[in-house]
Parts: C-alpha cells; sequence; structure tokens
C-alpha cells in the first residue's frame, strides 16, 4: 500500500511539472478600449508593419507574429499585455506561444481590429 501511495505521489508530481506554467484570457474590443492610457498595461499590435501603418490603436506597440521568437523576452511578466491583430487569429497564436513560454498576464482581444471598428473606437492614422 506505501509503494502505491509512493507511486501515485511521483506520477501527480511529473504531470505537474509537465502542465502548461501559463494562462491568457479572452477579451473584448470594450475591454481593451477601458484599458487604453492606464499605468503599466502593455498593447501589443502582432500585424505586420503595412498594417500597423494603415491604422492602429493609440499607444500599441507593433510586434509583428512572424519574429515573435525574438521579442517575446521584451514582454513585462508582472504587468498586463493586451494583444491584438486584424480578425483575432494571430493575436491567439501569439497567445497561445506565451501561454507556452510560462505567461500569465496576457490578455488576447477576440475579433482584432475588424471588432475594435465596429464598436467605432479610434485609431491613430
Amino acid at each position: 500500500m506505501r509503494k502505491w501511495s509512493l507511486l501515485l505521489t511521483v506520477l501527480l508530481a511529473v504531470l505537474a511539472a509537465c502542465a502548461p506554467k501559463g494562462a491568457y484570457k479572452n477579451v473584448t474590443a470594450d475591454d481593451l478600449y477601458a484599458q487604453l492610457g492606464r499605468p503599466g498595461v502593455m498593447i501589443v499590435d502582432v500585424r505586420t508593419p503595412s498594417e500597423y501603418a494603415q491604422g492602429h490603436i493609440a499607444g500599441a506597440v507593433n510586434k509583428p507574429l512572424q519574429q515573435i521568437n525574438v521579442w517575446y523576452k521584451t514582454l513585462p511578466k508582472n504587468e498586463p499585455v493586451y494583444l491584438y491583430c486584424h480578425s483575432g487569429n494571430r493575436s491567439h497564436q501569439a497567445a497561445e506561444f506565451l501561454k507556452g513560454k510560462g505567461f500569465r498576464n496576457i490578455y488576447n482581444e477576440q475579433g482584432g481590429i475588424i471588432a475594435w471598428n465596429k464598436r467605432s473606437y479610434p485609431l491613430v492614422r
């Protein structure tokens, strides 16, 4: 009986070590809009530089998804980071990647610029 208990404990420890360490939350355009101008909040546009130049959310920095392996280490670990793209697909990919790297402060704006525009929120052009 004692061996089974020890084996179960070891098995649970191994499973816990293999479990994903990070997490992210999906948010709406309204949620992201409420964060504009808040201190300590980082907004990341994961679209291409040409898409970013066509119009982006005020205060957003452009960090293309294609280069995530280069820039992800520059993100704050203890401050909220909001991701967006055109439709929500690339920001979702970025959120999944960051989750895998152990980030827990990530917020993925679902619907991207499309959802942002539907709410008639402003863009910097």
